[in-house]
């Protein structure tokens, strides 16, 4: 083969590559960063993300002041981010305003649930030149 045909060949291969898709195009991510846990983080990958002291929590977070089921996030088909209080005994506080109602979180802000202060991220890639 010719070093034309290899090109082509290898073109048409990665065309024919299935293309991966996931839920997410951007994954959030939850950074512990009270001293309590400090550097603690969960990668949010799916739909919903149940955050508690119990062990069937999805971020599992052992601070006496988190209730076993505190809070949820969960991400819209179009790729934003909430958060709500499940009930929980000492609430959950989003920029130092109590969660009453579902709301939007963004890059950046502080979540405080229990004695533990966590701060939303989100996953950031490199563009390549």
């Amino acid at each position: 083969m010719t070093e034309h045909t290899d090109t082509v060949n290898t073109e048409l291969s990665n065309k024919l590559k299935p293309k991966m898709s996931s839920f997410l195009e951007k994954k959030g991510i939850l950074l512990i960063s009270s001293s309590n846990f400090i550097g603690k983080t969960f990668v949010i990958d799916k739909p919903k993300v149940l955050i508690g002291r119990s062990e069937s929590s999805n971020f599992c977070i052992k601070d006496p002041l988190i209730s076993k089921e505190h809070c949820l996030i969960t991400v819209s088909e179009d790729g934003k981010f909430f958060i709500e209080d499940l009930n929980s005994t000492n609430s959950t506080f989003l920029n130092g305003k109590e969660v009453k109602k579902k709301t939007q979180i963004f890059y950046g802000e502080r979540i405080v649930i229990g004695d533990t202060i966590i701060r939303f991220y989100l996953e950031e890639r490199l563009d390549k030149k």
